[in-house]
């Protein structure tokens, strides 16, 4: 698998990284099909597999119910993986709650080490709920992220955005983007352009459209190839699907 490094100083990951929503929730979802949270040991297996075919990028939050806790246990001591993480929202009685104040933002940085048992954070972005630009601009939530980068809980800060006008300013500020892309919707590439001009990092999610896209071979082939992406969020809890997404990629390079 080949390994890019996201952002002009960060880590090398992945062009595939592994998404965590299913490790710890399974209610309030879009997926297509229901499913029941994966066994410790079915999760400790997934991992070994992802690793395996050359993963070494997980992509979580708090807003994943146990997920977090959950990666903390399996991967403790572990080095070599690279773990994103986010801050502003949570999941609880059913729906998503939104805080961007400094405070929330604190805490939530505070938590998160404590539940991925890291001392410091590789990666840490905001879950913005749509409001990208107040949240960027005025929240705080941007100033709390560029003070505990500086004090060394977080290595790199960034935004998970759903608008151009947010990851365009995004792009601006932060050391990585997350936008969607996939075969429906390619309104995020004045973005990811903006970001390769930059020299930011630029994760990709719902390359699949959260399951509703079925044909992974071209599309993870395309996602990866296109011009300043640096990694492909998919996530999964089957064994099966991630050798057949790491095929399909090392398909399309050759």
């Amino acid at each position: 698998m080949e390994l890019r490094q996201l952002g002009a100083n960060g880590p090398q990951v992945s062009a595939i990284g592994l998404g965590t929503t299913k490790f710890g929730r399974n209610e309030g979802v879009k997926y297509p099909t229901s499913f029941a949270l994966p066994s410790e040991a079915a999760l400790r297996e997934l991992l070994a597999v992802a690793r395996e075919n050359g993963i070494n990028l997980l992509d979580t939050a708090p807003a994943y119910g146990s997920a977090e806790e959950r990666i903390g246990r399996l991967t403790e001591g572990d080095g070599g993986w690279v773990i994103a993480t986010k801050a502003g929202e949570t999941f609880a009685d059913g729906r998503s709650h939104f805080d961007f104040s400094p405070a929330a933002i604190a805490d939530s940085i505070e938590n998160s080490r404590r539940r991925l048992r890291r001392d410091v954070l590789d990666l840490v972005l905001l879950h913005s709920s749509g409001d990208d630009l107040p949240i960027l601009n005025d929240s705080g939530a941007m100033e709390t992220l560029r003070e505990l980068k500086a004090r060394g809980r977080i290595g790199a800060i960034g935004a998970s955005t759903k608008t151009v006008e947010g990851g365009l300013r995004a792009v601006e500020i932060c050391d990585v983007v997350m936008v969607t892309l996939n075969a429906s919707d390619r309104t995020q590439l004045p973005v990811i352009r903006a970001a390769e001009r930059a020299g930011k990092g630029v994760l990709i999610k719902k390359p699949l459209d959260s399951g509703h896209q079925a044909a992974a071979d071209n599309t993870l082939g395309e996602l990866v190839g296109e011009q300043g992406v640096t990694a492909v969020i998919v996530g999964t809890i089957n064994h099966r699907h991630i050798v057949e997404n790491c095929a399909a990629v090392e398909r399309a390079r050759t």
